[in-house]
């Protein structure tokens, strides 16, 4: 069984990605409170949830935690709503960002979820 630590490759470009969606979700969340609430509303809402899911999971990652596969799984699904909802705005630079920001952590979280133990948890 491969175990990772906080030195592991995957694991910290997972930390950065999910820190760099957490950065591009907030700023986001910023713009399209400036720009048009109501029309933005699915993008502030997910925004919302996706920045606190990545931040939770640079928690469980950098501590090694026996819940970070399945969180990083849970964080890849968040992330990808994201991106897909942010990217309906690509001909804004923010909104593009945080697709693409989303994209490369869902992408990321999916490796360290594929990497782990597949157990059931209790």
């Amino acid at each position: 069984m491969v175990t990772f630590t906080a030195s592991n490759p995957t694991i910290e470009r997972c930390i950065e990605e999910c820190l760099q969606c957490v950065r591009w979700c907030s700023r986001s969340v910023e713009e399209s409170l400036k720009h048009d609430p109501a029309m933005m509303a699915e993008c502030i809402g997910l925004c919302h949830e996706c920045a606190p899911v990545c931040g939770a999971c640079v928690t469980l990652l950098s501590g090694n935690s026996r819940f970070e596969y399945q969180f990083c799984a849970v964080c890849a699904d968040i992330c990808e709503a994201c991106a897909a909802e942010c990217g309906k705005y690509a001909n804004m630079e923010t909104m593009r960002e945080c697709a693409e920001a989303c994209r490369r952590c869902a992408k990321t979280c999916r490796e360290v979820a594929k990497s782990g133990p597949i157990q059931q948890v209790a």
